[in-house]
């Protein structure tokens, strides 16, 4: 039983959550532009085609990620008699019972890596996939934007 008060444990989970949501995001997001540029840079040495990548798959990612988080309509929940409040429950629910959610592959390897290595965080106790996938989606086009504006990264032979 811990000493702190209720508000300080709920910080400190939602942190955990949020810190565990971040390193999904940049782990994918960092996957995508790696991947991209590697190919990218090999070829023609410029990073041009990494932003429009970063882009469209950020823009794919965002449209899936919000279809996937939607909430479902009222007619299907008086059929179902339940009321579903957030994606994490249906999520929970669509894998058979509540708390049962399996991780997928990514969400394990950013579970591997730094700095969620050393923080522990509970394994029902996360941000739902699509929420995470939503977060990765805005980074991607954050990065994207930031490639376009902050560090002029443009079509090869112009200036």
């Amino acid at each position: 039983m811990s000493d702190r008060p209720p508000e300080v444990v709920g910080a400190i989970r939602l942190g955990r959550k949020t810190l565990d949501a971040l390193a999904y995001a940049v782990l994918l997001a960092a996957a995508v532009a790696g991947a991209s540029a590697f190919f990218e840079l090999s070829g023609e040495g410029t990073l041009f085609r990494t932003k429009y990548v970063l882009f469209w798959v950020g823009f794919a990612l965002l449209a899936y990620a919000s279809f996937q988080l939607r909430p479902d309509s009222p007619s299907k929940m008086e059929s179902k008699g339940e009321f579903v409040t957030s994606g994490d429950d249906r999520q929970k629910k669509a894998s058979g019972s509540v708390g049962a959610r399996s991780s997928t592959r990514l969400e394990r390897l950013a579970a591997w890596l730094p700095p969620m290595r050393w923080v522990d965080v509970n394994e029902n106790d996360r941000f739902s996939t699509h929420t995470k996938q939503f977060l990765a989606a805005v980074l991607m086009l954050a990065t994207s934007i930031a490639m376009e504006f902050v560090f002029g990264i443009t079509s090869p032979g112009t200036v």
